[in-house]
């Protein structure tokens, strides 16, 4: 079981299965435990909320983003615009730059995701 998970703050994501197929949105947050992400904007449900007035909630209904499970989602490579697995490469290291060794690359156009 896979608990790390490839995708960074900011990342576009692509749901490739289920009732939000091919929606795309800005990955939000990720659970170890669940291996789900939430993808802002995608996958809404609605919650009826019921009124309370002592906590000042007005009632009624509430779209919510619900958690997609990670093996569903495919990132979107920012240069050919296309859903796509994630490959890794090492760089060689030089003197002067303090970059990292390995990046993140389009598994489609080899085009680097990380800048």
């Amino acid at each position: 079981m896979r608990k790390n998970c490839q995708f960074k703050k900011g990342d576009r994501l692509q749901v490739m299965v289920g009732r939000s197929f091919k929606a795309v949105g800005t990955f939000k947050k990720y659970d170890p435990k669940k291996q789900m992400v939430l993808i802002d904007r995608v996958n809404l449900q609605i919650k009826h909320q019921k009124p309370d007035p002592n906590r000042g909630i007005k009632g009624g209904r509430e779209n919510i983003e619900a958690p997609v499970h990670v093996s569903n989602v495919a990132l979107v490579c920012p240069k050919c615009m296309l859903p796509t697995r994630i490959g890794h490469e090492i760089l060689k290291k030089t003197d002067d730059s303090d970059s990292p060794n390995k990046v993140r690359v389009c598994r489609r156009c080899k085009a680097q995701i990380d800048n």
